[in-house]
């Protein structure tokens, strides 16, 4: 790689790499060019990467530009704002190839344009805070294993949870759970811990958001760590459906991963995957 390349800045760098993947070139090589970035560079580019229509449609020469200019000038704000958010925001007015890349993010992080604020909240009730033949929905938290082994703990405190409900209407049901505070080195794989129990309206859902309210890592060198969540929450867009007649348990799986070789700063994300939910019979 030569002196330049080594000198673009990230959102450079996640500009040219979003633009080979639509012509065809792999992850692996985008990576591969650019070892700074790669632990950045791997979660934005993955769905792309998997995405064939991304590299299939064609779109005129002039629609490209005009889609670059503004991307560039979205990646300049990528810090004060959330990015995917803005594209969201913006993707109407931009033809063609940025509702490829909108659909690239959608397939990431799960997007959804609606935002608590804008459509109507319903708080969920929890009847004294006990278990209660009432109780519809359980939710619960787990870590899948990437570099939490770096650990000794990783406590992450929550302010609310959101869950967006589709059927009926669009609406935001929220809760505080009665358990903010879980440490995720304690939660490896199939392991899990519960946050809240209680009542939500029944129907279908799509969406779930944790709003975390602080985020405290220490290292096995007794180090503290630098553990960043872009946007203040984590995500996923996971259809599930609560009823009166069962108890639906959701489990939202959370991982930690190292952003740079050395570096001493991770990054919270969601794991979609290994997300989601199951249904119990009432008692």
């Amino acid at each position: 790689m030569n002196k330049d390349m080594k000198t673009m800045d990230f959102n450079t760098v996640l500009d040219q790499c979003v633009d080979r993947l639509s012509r065809g070139a792999t992850l692996e090589s985008c990576l591969a060019d650019y070892p700074e970035y790669s632990a950045e560079l791997k979660p934005a580019l993955e769905a792309a990467a998997g995405l064939s229509l991304v590299t299939r449609i064609k779109v005129p020469d002039a629609s490209r530009r005009e889609a670059r200019k503004r991307l560039l000038e979205a990646l300049d704000k990528r810090r004060k704002t959330s990015f995917w958010a803005w594209i969201a925001a913006k993707a109407p007015a931009w033809g063609t190839v940025v509702s490829i890349f909108l659909v690239v993010v959608i397939g990431l992080v799960g997007l959804n344009t609606a935002a608590p604020g804008s459509i109507p909240t319903i708080v969920a009730t929890n009847p004294a805070g006990t278990p209660s033949a009432s109780n519809n929905f359980r939710f619960l938290v787990s870590d899948a294993p990437n570099d939490i082994a770096d650990f000794t703990s990783l406590v992450v405190t929550v302010d609310h949870v959101a869950l967006l409900k589709t059927s009926g209407g669009d609406a935001w049901v929220t809760f505080t759970p009665e358990v903010a505070d879980f440490d995720l080195v304690q939660l490896p794989g199939d392991i899990t811990q519960q946050l809240w129990q209680g009542v939500v309206p029944d129907g279908q859902y799509t969406k779930v958001e944790i709003y975390v309210k602080n985020i405290a890592g220490t290292l096995k060198d007794g180090q503290t760590a630098e553990v960043k969540l872009p946007s203040g929450k984590l995500q996923v867009s996971l259809p599930f459906v609560v009823g009166s007649d069962k108890v639906t348990s959701f489990t939202f799986d959370i991982t930690a991963n190292k952003t740079g070789q050395g570096s001493g700063k991770y990054i919270l994300n969601p794991q979609a995957g290994q997300s989601g939910a199951v249904y119990e019979p009432k008692n």
